[in-house]
């Protein structure tokens, strides 16, 4: 039994060969209870800000012999300190915001001219990342798969490091200054994206992303969330070196397309290497009413997958809707083996 899959080698088949566009259809994740009883709760992804690693192994373990993993689905957690994981590998402090759901660097460059930037591997993050592992790993094993919540270089790097309003005046006022603060980015990203891969031993066990997905090799969620606020002509030139970048470290990539504000960039995005999967988050207010369906349909028509989840009639539902093969959909709701099993014979007759 590996990562809460006794058949985990075909699991890994059927990645792989969604990542090479040869599956037969969509892939769906899966988790019931184990002998109908409730799952245990499965630990935030930010237990582990406050140090006591030990409690986030037992919650795990507690909640990995509980549930039972279908479909596409293994039992994985992401290791995280909060979104900018990254600033914080190269020198920025992270502090817990207000309601614990997210924290928020200190921006530690007041200038981008002659910016020092730069991986540190004896950092105080980074070496709280390798003791939170070590402390998992040891009491886990095999049963979960580990991985890093998030490593995000290029644009959103940069903001984690110096800030919105001094990125956004430096590319108007300072570009060139932008432009090598961005490679240091790139070069600080390249030994970060190396230490994960050993760390989390890609080459043993492949990796996974806190949406779920996994492939043999490295995956990554890259992003971009301060294109909201650039033209398409800056995208290009702030914004895609980066990107490209950062999908070259990567195996499979998951690209993160967060709010109306980005739309504007989704066909450059279609067009970059390695992204075969989109991930669309349309906000709050306003634009999550909306019925986002004809964009859905639209990503899928540049030849891109989508992250869709729901209940098992409305998983149907939009599977009798997105007629694609290229979906990863996370199931939610079903409370038994045989539901599982039931609901993964429908969908093969859809």
């Amino acid at each position: 039994m590996m990562f809460g899959r006794s058949d985990f080698a075909a699991v890994q088949d059927r990645w792989d060969n969604y990542w090479a566009g040869e599956n037969s259809g969509p892939m769906y994740a899966v988790t019931v209870p184990k002998n109908g009883v409730e799952c245990a709760p499965k630990p935030h992804w930010l237990m582990g800000y406050g140090g006591d690693y030990q409690a986030v192994a037992d919650a795990l373990a507690r909640w990995a012999d509980s549930c039972e993993f279908y479909g596409d689905a293994m039992a994985m957690f992401p290791l995280s300190f909060g979104s900018d994981n990254f600033a914080a590998f190269c020198g920025a402090e992270l502090t817990l915001a207000r309601g614990g759901d997210t924290t928020w660097p200190s921006h530690p460059l007041q200038a981008l001219k002659g910016a020092k930037i730069a991986f540190d591997p004896n950092g105080k993050w980074w070496s709280r990342m390798v003791e939170y592992h070590n402390v998992l790993k040891a009491k886990l094993g095999d049963s979960v798969l580990l991985c890093i919540q998030n490593l995000g270089g290029g644009l959103d790097g940069l903001v984690g490091l110096c800030g919105v309003t001094n990125l956004l005046m430096g590319m108007v006022d300072e570009p060139q200054a932008v432009h090598e603060a961005l490679a240091r980015i790139d070069e600080a990203y390249t030994q970060a994206a190396r230490a994960c891969a050993r760390l989390f031993e890609y080459e043993k066990y492949g990796s996974a992303i806190r949406l779920g997905l996994y492939s043999r090799g490295a995956i990554g969620v890259p992003q971009c969330d301060a294109s909201c606020m650039i033209s398409s002509e800056m995208f290009e030139e702030f914004a895609v070196p980066g990107l490209l970048h950062e999908l070259d470290t990567l195996d499979a990539a998951v690209y993160h397309l967060d709010g109306p504000g980005v739309l504007r960039h989704l066909e450059r995005l279609a067009r970059l290497p390695k992204i075969r999967t989109i991930q669309w988050v349309a906000g709050a207010g306003e634009a999550a009413a909306r019925d986002w369906m004809p964009l859905r349909k639209h990503i899928l028509s540049l030849g891109k997958g989508l992250l869709l989840h729901g209940g098992a009639r409305q998983v149907a539902q939009m599977r009798r809707t997105l007629p694609s093969k290229d979906i990863f959909f996370e199931v939610q709701g079903l409370k038994t083996r045989a539901q599982a099993e039931d609901f993964l014979a429908e969908m093969e007759t859809i």
